[in-house]
């Protein structure tokens, strides 16, 4: 994410989804339901109403028809102990079992006719309507603001939510979800701020310096530095290559390159994108791609394209490069987001279950959608595990949220859903001989070089990966017997969801060297005249795609076959070779890991920064008794199960 100390539920989800209570509130009219969270306003500028005739756009998200039948079916063919594991269905029969009834549909769709508002069916999910403002705040009780954040917070664009929470019919509450509002209409396109965030990390050297880094970790002194710790830091590694990151995890001892696998990443990528993956590879010493191997779908509904000053294209270098790096011969498909009103990340989602053969999704963003559309969400993800399709998020990079305990939670809220696989971050050090010389948890602090240069200033708080307990998901199955009690029970002593469930190298200093078009850019240059560039980048962005692409290899290794939803999967390897147990790394002289890491300054001057690689975040600037995500012995909130290894891959080999 781009801050280590983001607040989720403000920077990451600016806007409104929309969700049903379920009963009826104080002001609601008699004989409606409220739909919780829509009058979310934070600390916006109220501009008044919007216009009654200005024009609007919106999705409908539409319950399934038997809620509990579609989880426990997901649930059948996501366990290895059930004698459902693995039957998937077909795209066309997980639809005629689960959609509404034609009356029921009809219902919601005279409501919405009523209002005067057009309505149309884009697919079996959601109903799309549009008309005016003044139609729909009549269909939903309320009047629409238009708001924007203060100047100081430097989030662009106008959001129109309404003042009061919405309300529907008390009949459709079974039928209805929510609201797609994840991006309500913006009345400035080039200062569009999508809901969903991109959880990419600056780079923090331009790999091109090769008097100031290292090709792995320690290979060169940082000479004429202060020591740190009574000792010379080595300088930061450039970028570690696709093959340094093979050779460390073990993948690449079975001969697995991910063939017959394609993975879907979510990003919107630039046309650019197959010619950058192909010169990064000629330059990492990678298999170019094949004619056909990449597919680039810059939205899934044919709405203008993302524009790529707002970080996407970005993100989908990243993302497809990570994936190209370790699975080298698995199809990429990489999809952007619909730029259009009324739509979120659902659209790119069903995308890949309605028009893609993917079984994999890497999906590195951060969004925290209210509780209906919790549920539309949990939906298409069940949905992907009868399909045979699994959803890997992001962990986070950094961020919290208070939860009702006080105690917060670090844990990305787009996955910290029971029904997707969510991936921490660690700090990988890899020695010249290729292998891994010690691997800890994500969470880093930077200490600035004094004025006089003789020494290290007091350490700053620079990031770490995301994770902790959602307190308002209940343990999934899987997590049962594997997640210590203490890490699962909140303070009513139930059991909540924790993550992440896996993890891989994160940390921005021991991070992928990427190279791509668009990491030449900014948000204020043409892109028309971006070149191409490498750099190195790290964060949850990192190891949620390069996670993708060890799963394309453990699907190659049981011949092809698909996992689906994975973690019930590998929660079975739990405390097995399968993965190995990350842990707090210290120095044989007791001391922390440092590194020195060169990044320009304001002036565009190459300056050293000192990282202390602690394990953990600090606790700094945040709100008392919140702890960071932690790593240690068995399973922990900064790695979960632990990273893969070889004998991941080989425990499916005829699987």
């Amino acid at each position: 994410m781009h801050k280590p100390r983001i607040r989720w539920m403000i920077a990451a989800s600016c806007v409104a989804a929309l969700a049903i209570a379920g009963t009826a509130t104080a002001g609601t009219a008699p004989g409606r339901v409220a739909l919780a969270g829509t009058s979310r306003t934070y600390d916006f500028i109220d501009h008044g109403a919007v216009p009654a005739g200005t024009p609007v756009s919106e999705s409908i998200y539409l319950a399934v028809k038997d809620p509990a039948a579609l989880a426990a079916q997901a649930k059948a063919m996501s366990d290895p102990h059930s004698p459902g594991y693995g039957r998937f269905l077909s795209r066309d029969r997980i639809r005629e079992l689960h959609q509404l009834d034609p009356a029921q549909v009809g219902h919601v769709r005279d409501w919405l006719t009523s209002a005067g508002l057009n309505v149309s069916r884009p697919d079996w999910r959601q109903l799309r309507v549009t008309g005016t403002f003044a139609q729909l705040n009549a269909a939903f009780a309320v009047t629409f603001h238009d708001y924007t954040f203060p100047p100081e917070t430097h989030i662009q664009g106008h959001y129109l939510i309404p003042s009061t929470e919405l309300s529907v019919p008390a009949g459709l509450g079974p039928l209805v979800l929510g609201v797609g509002q994840d991006t309500i209409l913006i009345r400035d396109a080039k200062a569009k701020t999508a809901a969903t965030q991109r959880a990419v990390r600056t780079p923090h050297i331009d790999a091109g310096q090769a008097a100031t880094c290292s090709k792995y970790w320690g290979e060169l002194p940082a000479k004429g530095l202060p020591q740190a710790n009574g000792a010379t830091p080595p300088l930061a590694p450039c970028g570690y290559t696709p093959q340094q990151l093979r050779r460390a995890y073990g993948l690449d001892r079975l001969n697995l390159t991910g063939a017959g696998q394609t993975v879907a990443v979510l990003s919107g990528p630039m046309n650019t994108l197959e010619q950058d993956i192909n010169t990064w590879s000629k330059h990492v010493g990678t298999q170019p791609l094949r004619p056909g191997q990449l597919t680039a779908v810059p939205t899934p509904d044919g709405s203008p394209d993302e524009d790529p000053r707002d970080g996407g294209a970005i993100e989908a270098t990243i993302d497809a490069e990570a994936v190209h790096g370790l699975a080298p011969d698995a199809n990429i498909v990489a999809i952007g987001e619909s730029t259009a009103q009324g739509t979120n990340l659902l659209d790119s989602l069903t995308y890949v279950l309605d028009r893609t053969n993917a079984s994999i999704v890497s999906a590195s963003l951060g969004f925290d959608p209210v509780p209906g559309m919790r549920k539309a969400y949990d939906q298409v993800f069940q949905e992907g595990a009868l399909q045979g399709v699994g959803f890997y998020f992001c962990s986070g990079d950094g961020g919290f949220k208070i939860t009702d305990d006080g105690r917060g939670d670090w844990l990305n809220p787009a996955a910290n859903s029971p029904w997707e696989t969510s991936v921490g971050g660690t700090s990988l050090a890899i020695g010249p001989d290729g292998k891994r010389s010690w691997e800890t948890g994500w969470g880093d602090a930077t200490s600035a070089l004094s004025p006089d240069g003789a020494s290290w200033q007091a350490m700053q708080s620079d990031g770490g990966t995301g994770g902790g307990r959602a307190g308002d998901r209940p343990e999934p199955w899987y997590q049962h017997g594997v997640v210590p009690d203490q890490l699962a029970t909140g303070p009513d002593g139930s059991h909540n969801r924790v993550g992440p469930d896996v993890a891989m190298d994160a940390d921005p200093v021991t991070g992928l060297l990427v190279g791509g078009t668009a990491l030449g850019g900014s948000p204020t240059t043409d892109p028309g005249t971006w070149l191409y560039t490498e750099h190195k980048y790290g964060g949850t962005s990192l190891s949620t795609p390069l996670f993708a692409g060890v799963q394309a290899l453990a699907q190659q290794a049981r011949g092809g076959k698909p996992f689906g939803f994975a973690n019930p999967i590998m929660y079975q390897r739990a405390n097995s070779p399968a993965f190995r147990d990350v842990t707090t790394y210290r120095r044989p002289d007791g001391n922390v890991p440092t590194t020195v890491s060169y990044r320009p300054d304001d002036k565009g001057n190459n300056t050293p920064t000192l990282y202390s690689i602690l394990a953990s975040q600090l606790a700094d600037g945040t709100p008392d008794g919140i702890v960071p995500p932690e790593v240690g012995p068995g399973f922990d909130t900064e790695t979960g199960l632990g990273t893969p290894t070889t004998a991941y891959l080989r425990s499916f080999i005829g699987s």
